[in-house]
């Protein structure tokens, strides 16, 4: 009977073999594609982050794929889980794909800037830029880079206007209790971009001197009776809490006047004391107004930052080439105009986003134009016979290149037109052919019809100041 439950139980061990072989193999393929979702939803991850759109898309399509592979439910359900987290995590890889954007973009234009990258190696970069730069997402992000990299700058050079006030301001004070108008003069020069703000602080510092000579003449060194109206009527003029802190020392000044009877003081030290109070008050009121002069600088500085900030940004926006925004509102404002049966073509739809763009850009111009303080002659782009280049949103013209030539040179002048992405056709029917064969000279040039403001141009070449 034991042999026979042996041979029995071996029997079914061997019946059993292939079916636990195939569960054995089972649970290796389903652990080998664990360990393959586990990778591809840690290279989703990796590809998100990085701001790879395209990688990410691959990743979430073979999680797909490793779905329709598996057999249980459960195993299912995990994949789909994984590919749900990838896909929540598109929108903030497509914000990183676009800052990547904006900050190549901003390292191709720093590199163009080494006059000795040439050949190939340039001519990538800038088609590269030329690429980037179709994407209005990327240059929103680049134009907000630039603002926020100008900010930063601009909060270092109000520091550095605060410093100067700090290193100057006694410099100014000693010079106009001096009347030394001169050395005032050679300060406020000196002060280079701070010197509208210098002179802000001057006017008001002169002003407040001018107002402490007045209180010197009627103070009791000159004079022998008090002088409470001439004290009253300059405290009255001023901002009501400057008045209030001026008020207890103005109160007791009136009451020890009291002692003055119009031809002596009846009280004994009334005068002493009288005079004493003169110069508190004096005091009082030179650091008042020495805090108004500061005041007035801080103000002044802080308009000519708001006034640099408004610059840059419009600066930006000018440079910023067309989107596809204005394709959209192009097309609806023309579907609009459509006649019945009338078809709308995208050479009509592309003419009225030009134009909507184009009409913005000079708006931005005109912007510009006023707080840089220059005539509508200044900034008016003139007739050249109607040709232009325009790459990627820009429009060049040929009086804008006739202009860049006169102040630039020539060679200079083609070598923006092709960091610009313009093509050797382009730059040379820009140039005209008579300009093209023979480099004539800056002076030639100046002479020419057409350039804007040929005077200002001049005036340029002769200061040797380049753009």
């Amino acid at each position: 009977p034991s042999y026979q439950e042996g041979l029995f139980t071996a029997a079914r061990q061997a019946a059993q073999l292939p079916v636990q072989l195939q569960q054995q193999q089972m649970q290796q393929e389903e652990l080998r594609r664990f360990d393959e979702t586990t990778q591809i939803s840690g290279q989703g991850v990796a590809a998100a982050q990085q701001g790879d759109v395209s990688a990410l898309t691959n990743r979430i399509a073979e999680l797909r794929r490793q779905m329709s592979k598996a057999i249980t439910l459960q195993e299912k359900q995990r994949i789909r889980q994984e590919m749900d987290n990838l896909q929540r995590m598109r929108p903030g890889a497509e914000q990183v794909a676009i800052g990547n954007k904006a900050r190549s973009i901003v390292q191709g234009e720093q590199a163009l800037q080494d006059e000795s990258l040439v050949g190939p190696a340039r001519i990538a970069i800038q088609q590269r830029l030329e690429e980037l730069k179709k994407d209005p997402e990327a240059m929103r992000q680049y134009n907000q880079y630039k603002m926020d990299e100008w900010r930063t700058g601009q909060a270092q050079k109000q520091m550095e206007a605060e410093q100067w006030l700090n290193n100057n301001s006694s410099s100014i004070d000693q010079a106009i209790q001096d009347n030394d108008i001169e050395a005032v003069q050679k300060i406020i020069l000196d002060a280079g971009e701070f010197s509208e703000a210098a002179q802000s602080y001057v006017n008001t510092s002169l002003r407040n001197a001018e107002s402490m000579a007045q209180f010197q003449e009627n103070s009791l060194e000159r004079k022998k009776e008090p002088s409470v109206d001439f004290y009253e009527k300059q405290i009255n003029e001023l901002p009501e809490e400057i008045k209030a802190f001026l008020t207890p020392t103005l109160t007791a000044y009136r009451e020890i006047a009291k002692s003055w009877d119009g031809e002596n003081w009846t009280v004994s030290g009334s005068r002493a004391r009288a005079a004493q109070l003169e110069k508190t008050l004096q005091t009082e009121i030179a650091a008042i107004n020495r805090s108004m002069a500061i005041s007035d600088y801080r103000v002044k500085q802080s308009e000519e930052a708001d006034k640099r900030n408004r610059i840059k940004a419009l600066e930006l926006k000018i440079n910023t080439p067309m989107d596809n925004s204005y394709i959209r509102e192009a097309r609806i404002y023309e579907s609009a105009l459509l006649k019945k049966g009338e078809e709308l073509s995208e050479t009509r739809v592309e003419a009225r986003a030009n134009q909507m763009y184009q009409r913005e850009i000079r708006g931005y111009i005109e912007q510009l134009a006023a707080l840089e303080g220059k005539t509508r002659e200044e900034t008016e782009i003139k007739d050249d016979g109607g040709f232009s280049v325009k790459v990627n949103g820009q429009v060049t013209t040929r009086t804008m290149v006739q202009e860049a030539v006169a102040l630039q040179g020539l060679e200079k002048t083609k070598r923006k037109l092709k960091d610009k992405g313009l093509n050797d056709q382009q730059i040379k029917s820009l140039l005209g052919e008579d300009m093209s064969e023979s480099a004539p000279t800056q002076e030639e040039l100046i002479t020419r019809s057409g350039l804007i403001n040929p005077q200002r141009a001049k005036l340029k070449l002769q200061q040797g100041l380049t753009q």
